[in-house]
């Protein structure tokens, strides 16, 4: 409220006043001017609630030339006034004064409190009725003569003066006075009245800040699940005054809350417990269904309170929110009638956000130190090698065979570089391997310790690489017993098929055959091809595994997938199909042995046309990724079901449908096409879905 506003509206008034009937004299007016410029200059710079008390009451005494002032204050709490200052001491006998209250509830037409809420000032010059509100006032302070000044604003009883002009009866002149200065005390008590209140409430606010601040500092330095919950309702319990307390954690899934910690109970945990099997579904379970917040002021009048403790009268709960789903509920109660304010409910829902995050952190630390344990007695108990390598090539984990092979050490060569710490050329070249593919690769390795490890290394996501090591040498010594028995039969067995066939080629060229017989001597000299031909792929076969050395050298790709299409031509043209090649000419030349890459890609166009229908498609593509070719054969054939998928590299393994039955072969053409592209250091996988054809890929790294 503008002080140099009210100035001129008070000079307004007065000049005003000159013209009525019972205008006061110049001499009055004057004064009552010099009055309003004292009480403005007394009171304009104060703000201090306490300050402006005190220095109101002995303004107006000073004005007013009375015995004393006393002023009466609003209280917002308990809306009503109390005793706030006196321009003297209380004489004894009129402490009680201090403890006076006057309400203002319930004021109606007939109280004496109306003229006052009407912005009316009193005058008593007798003593009146002492069953009134006035009359006690006047009883306690011993005297007859008392003018009641209300100081309203916005219809609002701020504060209401007292002036107790002793034995001097009450005059006119005196009401005008004050009728002149009140609109004064009347801003300047709106005006502390606001400073302090604003005061508070940034006081209160700073307060909270650091009480949060305080909740995120204790919450975020533990992430234990218990801790996290008797954190979470010692807070609630001593900003709140409640006097029982609990939370429970809620799975939406299974709509099942359950009971993690109480807190002030006099009763045992199984009482508890009995008492909510009993009662079923209490107030904190219908909150975690609705996730909204209930404060319920008389327990009562509620149909789903469970009397966990017959002292309750009211009770809170706030929903625990987590990304828009409840995770728990905070439970507080206290053993007074509506004991718990909109400021408590507030707190506990900004602790409730806080809690929230604390649980679910809490929670994913338990779970993932859970599952690290786990890990680590998996890692620990498994027998091949394993190995972690983060993005910047430094080992993160390596379990106790890898550091016991390997010699890493106690510390397992945690946080060194892998260079550093693996020694072995191999194993080191072939990491060097998986990085420049930048997919999943497969080798063989022999370590220092003369034992071969089949060996995978695979590319995580955010975690960088992933080595095992998987000991095969008892397969390997296996394979080689059997490798030696194949090439000894093989080789027995190609002696009499040569007869064989030399004694069925003499047969026809000295005797003459019927239809029927030259039809069964054609019969055996087939037979006698496809053993001579799976007798020629398992010695194939025996020779790669034996380890046979390739020849490497630049091979142009374009050039080899010309050459087996020319091969295949005729195959494909007998079926009316068409065969595509789609392998750009400047592709760099890929390392390895020009006649065993024939091999591998002529036999995949072979599949690819011999179980492709009729008037079918195949198509051959090739592209370069990274340091890497790729080649893909494609085709819209009868396709492989993921059962077959799984053994389709193995020796011997054929597909059994109706569909290919008629197609002759031995087995081991995929098995040893396998074989030479991992001899070549290159990698061979399919992609198929029965009834729409297959594409298999093989990728070989080039020649630098």
């Amino acid at each position: 409220m503008g002080w140099s506003k009210l100035l001129t509206e008070q000079e307004k008034s007065h000049s005003l006043s000159t013209t009525g009937e019972n205008q006061s004299s110049t001499n009055d007016t004057q004064q009552h001017l010099q009055a309003i410029q004292k009480t403005i200059q007394a009171l304009s710079k104060i703000l201090s609630w306490d300050e402006i008390l005190e220095k109101m009451v002995d303004v107006v005494c000073e004005i007013s030339s009375c015995n004393r002032v006393i002023i009466f204050a609003l209280n917002d709490e308990s809306s009503g006034l109390i005793y706030g200052a006196s321009s003297k001491a209380l004489p004894s006998g009129q402490e009680s004064l201090e403890k006076t209250f006057i309400s203002l509830q319930g004021i109606t037409s007939e109280s004496t409190l109306y003229p006052l809420m009407q912005g009316q000032i009193v005058r008593l010059d007798t003593y009146p009725d002492t069953n009134t509100r006035l009359g006690e006032l006047a009883r306690l302070l011993k005297t007859e003569h008392l003018y009641f000044v209300p100081l309203l604003v916005d219809e609002q009883l701020l504060g209401l003066l007292i002036i107790d002009v002793g034995k001097t009866p009450t005059s006119e002149e005196m009401q005008a006075l004050l009728k002149a200065i009140t609109p004064c005390l009347c801003s300047a008590i709106y005006n502390a009245r606001t400073h302090s209140k604003t005061i508070t409430q940034l006081n209160a606010t700073l307060e909270e800040m650091n009480i949060m601040h305080r909740i995120d500092e204790e919450l975020n330095d533990t992430m234990a699940l218990d801790t996290v919950f008797t954190m979470t309702l010692d807070w609630a319990l001593r900003f709140t005054n409640a006097h029982v307390a609990s939370l429970a954690l809620y799975d939406a899934t299974s709509d099942n809350l359950q009971v993690a910690v109480d807190y002030g109970y006099t009763s045992t945990a199984e009482q508890r417990a009995l008492l909510r099997r009993e009662y079923g579904e209490g107030i904190a379970h219908r909150v975690a269904r609705s996730g909204l917040a209930e404060n319920i002021p008389d327990v009562t009048i509620d149909p789903n309170y469970i009397p966990l403790d017959p002292n309750v009268k009211s009770h809170l709960s706030v929903p625990v929110m987590r990304e828009n789903r409840v995770v728990a509920v905070i439970s507080l109660e206290s053993h007074k009638i509506n004991g718990f304010t909109d400021d408590h409910q507030t707190f506990v829902e900004k602790l409730a956000t806080r809690a929230g995050v604390a649980i679910d952190n809490a929670r994913l630390f338990t779970e993932t130190t859970q599952e690290r344990i786990k890990l680590s007695q998996i890692l620990r108990n498994i027998a091949d090698i394993v190995l972690v390598i983060d993005m910047e090539r430094r080992i993160t984990l390596s379990n106790t065979v890898a550091r016991s092979v390997l010699r890493l050490g106690p510390d397992g060569g945690i946080g060194q570089p892998f260079a550093d710490i693996i020694t072995h050329t191999g194993l080191n070249r072939f990491f060097l391997n998986a990085i420049e593919a930048n997919e999943r690769i497969i080798d063989e390795i022999e370590l220092p310790n003369k034992r071969v490890y089949h060996a995978s290394a695979t590319p995580q996501e955010n975690i960088g690489w992933i080595i095992v090591l998987q000991d095969i040498t008892p397969f390997k010594e296996m394979d080689a017993l059997k490798n030696e028995l194949i090439d000894t039969v093989s080789h027995d067995l190609k002696q009499p098929l040569s007869v064989m066939s030399g004694y069925l080629d003499l047969l026809q060229m000295f005797n003459e055959f019927d239809e029927r017989s030259t039809s069964f001597v054609g019969m055996l000299n087939q037979s006698v091809q496809n053993m001579r031909q799976l007798i020629d792929d398992l010695l194939d076969l025996a020779r790669i595994e034996s380890g046979e050395n390739i020849k490497f050298e630049p091979v142009s790709i374009y050039e080899i997938i010309q050459s087996c299409v020319e091969i295949v031509k005729v195959s494909a043209e007998n079926k009316q199909m068409t065969l595509d090649v789609e392998v750009p000419t400047d592709l760099p030349p890929v390392r390895g042995e020009r006649g065993k890459l024939r091999q591998i890609f002529t036999n995949l166009i072979s599949n690819a046309i011999k179980y492709t229908p009729p008037e079918g498609h195949v198509v051959v593509t090739a592209e370069l990724r990274g340091m890497m070719v790729r080649v893909e054969v494609k085709d819209n054939g009868m396709g492989i079901s993921p059962e077959d998928q799984a053994h389709i590299f193995d020796r011997f393994y054929r597909v059994r449908r109706p569909e290919t039955d008629s197609i002759e072969g031995t087995g081991l053409g995929l098995a040893i096409v396998k074989k030479l592209v991992e001899s070549h250091q290159g990698k061979i996988g399919l992609e198929s879905r029965l009834g729409e054809g297959s594409t298999f890929y093989v990728t070989l790294p080039i020649d630098n």
